[in-house]
């Protein structure tokens, strides 16, 4: 008798991209949330820029932000004392003439879909990506407190890279989070990679490349976020939030 199928099948599930009129229509940012010192040390980040690349094939147009190359200040924590002091522009971003967050929302306000990466760090993400949440509630509460959405159809999708397996539970928690914001998540939302426990980091990248898996899903996630990004533009033409039956 053969041997039982062991693990995933790899090729079963391919997303058919947008034709180059389509996706020119489409902008894209990628956002890495890596602490690493030097440009595309960190695996995270490599993959991340990969992914550009595969959009900016496909006709999108699509920007890099570094978070480390950005002074951010700590979230102060204004929506404690009262809701209605979590405005945006964000408090920090008024009280701090060397803040540079409105650079990260000014992008996100003005693009179709955004990709964060984020190294596994304790099984979560990055503190500088935990930085980033908590400043990103000034854009939230917008909605929550003074009925202003700022997010409409918009698509966004995770890059997560990290040697204990703690993949779904950072997705679960970044997920959870953008759908708060009012992002819409594609079929194919998550490109990840989870090393040896030996955590010989030197070999990751070498790993990574031979990984058929990480390769197919980190094409599925830049096609299966294109397809619902452009469903939402070509729906909802004027800005509108989209209705999804």
């Amino acid at each position: 008798m053969p041997a039982p199928l062991v693990g995933r099948k790899f090729g079963i599930h391919t997303v058919p991209p947008l034709s180059f009129e389509q996706a020119r229509t489409i902008k894209v940012v990628g956002i890495s949330g890596s602490s690493r010192q030097q440009p595309m040390m960190s695996k995270s980040e490599r993959l991340l820029d990969r992914a550009l690349d595969k959009y900016r094939s496909y006709g999108c147009t699509a920007e890099f932000i570094r978070l480390k190359d950005l002074v951010i200040h700590d979230c102060e924590g204004n929506y404690s004392e009262n809701p209605a002091y979590c405005t945006y522009p964000c408090q920090s971003s008024m009280k701090y003439e060397d803040d540079q967050m409105q650079v990260v929302y000014d992008a996100i306000l003005g693009c179709d879909i955004l990709i964060l990466a984020t190294p596994i760090r304790w099984n979560n993400h990055s503190a500088l990506v935990q930085k980033f949440v908590e400043r990103m509630n000034a854009i939230e509460n917008q909605y929550s407190w003074f009925g202003n959405q700022m997010i409409k159809n918009k698509v966004c999708g995770l890059i997560i890279i990290g040697h204990v397996d703690g993949v779904q539970h950072v997705a679960g928690n970044l997920l959870n989070f953008f759908s708060w914001l009012g992002f819409h998540i594609p079929e194919d939302a998550i490109a990840s990679w989870v090393g040896e426990n030996d955590e010989d980091t030197t070999r990751d990248w070498e790993l990574i490349e031979k990984n058929r898996y990480t390769k197919e899903d980190l094409e599925n996630l830049v096609t299966s976020s294109l397809q619902l990004a452009y469903n939402l533009k070509t729906a909802n033409p004027d800005g509108a939030e989209a209705k999804i039956l």
